[in-house]
């Protein structure tokens, strides 16, 4: 038995028959107690952590927000179904997650948690209850366009890829076909940063259609040097605009 006012992080297994990822799919989470006191979750209120294999999704609750009693959820899920009205089918799941909160004779501790029946309606749900969240895998290429006065391409920060001055747009590490960086003007910088454990490589285009190098001649770089950004090592790409224009990049 868990004593009132504890909190749990719980992290939220939605599993589909059809393959639907928790990622793509719109939820909510609604936890109670036979006292009839609640804490709903919306997808968005959930903490998301990014896996290689699947988005991760996790409720931080505070049980003096619901109460003493048997921690129940229910799992509202809307499925994707095209000739539904508005193009989502509701599904409730109930679940107990075999948590009781607060001092009651009544209410029996370590219980089995209960998860939905295999794939009723077409989901299952189940909850597992962490001490705490684990670290994102998901690499990165961080590119775009940093106005801030730097003299070589090693003094790259984490503040200057998230400072409104500049321009910098995050997506998953992989092959990126033509890309725009967006206008750029004379004496700011054009940057691509690839994870270092990644096989890939930037260069930008050279005008006709084809791919170049990035020029070194006045501050430059062309997967070196690297910089450690939040624990992560990144190859730098990049150069210094000696002229305005729009910059496209590749990543291969």
């Amino acid at each position: 038995m868990i004593d009132l006012g504890t909190g749990f992080i719980i992290e939220i297994m939605i599993e589909s028959a059809v393959g639907n990822e928790m990622r793509d799919l719109d939820f909510s989470v609604d936890f109670f107690v036979y006292t009839n006191r609640r804490k709903v979750f919306q997808k968005s209120d959930l903490v998301c952590i990014e896996m290689e294999s699947a988005n991760r999704y996790y409720a931080l609750l505070n049980t003096s927000e619901i109460g003493c009693g048997k921690l129940m959820a229910r799992v509202t899920v809307k499925d994707p179904v095209a000739q539904w009205a508005g193009g989502k089918r509701p599904v409730i799941l109930m679940v107990d997650t075999g948590k009781t909160v607060g001092e009651d004779r009544h209410f029996v501790s370590n219980r089995m948690p209960l998860r939905t029946p295999d794939f009723e309606e077409g989901y299952r749900v189940s909850f597992n209850f962490v001490w705490g969240l684990p670290k994102p895998d998901v690499a990165y290429i961080f590119y775009g366009n940093i106005v801030d006065q730097i003299a070589s391409m090693d003094e790259i920060s984490s503040e200057m890829l998230v400072s409104p001055d500049n321009h910098i747009v995050s997506v998953r590490a992989d092959k990126m076909g033509k890309t725009s960086c967006g206008t750029i003007n004379m004496g700011s910088k054009v940057i691509v940063l690839i994870p270092e454990d990644r096989p890939l490589t930037a260069t930008k285009d050279n005008g006709f259609g084809g791919k170049m190098a990035f020029s070194t001649q006045i501050m430059g770089a062309n997967g070196e040097p690297v910089v450690t950004i939040d624990g992560t090592r990144y190859k730098v790409y990049g150069e210094l605009m000696a002229v305005s224009g729009e910059v496209f990049i590749y990543v291969d």
